[in-house]
């Protein structure tokens, strides 16, 4: 299973006991894991934005799933990918998007995402949340 970046970090915000964490768990399961190269970049971006050192939790989480590198084809695919979607109306699927999602299907991966910019991709597995209301004490 290829993760997204946005399943990462909710690996990252949530203990393994919790109901997202074992949802997420619940599609990925024994089956080897993978992210983009691109996503590195992505994790330390966000791992600094929360204060949390991201080579060390790079290096955890690469003990655990495969890097993808980028090659002249990913890249062309990611264009091609993002220009259709764009097409279809998703004014915010970008380039790292087309590159995941192409990352994934070199080497014949279902892609599992939170991001709804997804949703009509065949072999992308949108994980649905609902909402957490505020609750007043």
């Amino acid at each position: 299973m290829f993760l997204d970046t946005s399943i990462t970090i909710e690996i990252f915000r949530n203990d393994k006991n919790s109901k997202k964490f074992q949802d997420i768990y619940t599609y990925i399961k024994d089956e080897p894991i993978f992210i983009s190269i691109i996503q590195i970049g992505e994790l330390s971006d966000w791992c600094l934005k929360n204060h949390i050192d991201p080579e060390k939790r790079i290096n955890k989480l690469k003990q655990i799933l495969n890097v993808i590198p980028l090659n002249e084809k990913i890249c062309y695919d990611a264009a091609h990918i993002k220009y259709t979607i764009r097409k279809k109306g998703v004014t915010k699927f970008g380039l790292p998007d087309g590159i995941v999602l192409a990352s994934a299907r070199s080497i014949n991966q279902r892609l599992l995402t939170t991001d709804n910019d997804f949703r009509t991709i065949n072999d992308a597995v949108v994980v649905r949340y609902k909402k957490e209301k505020n609750r007043r004490k």
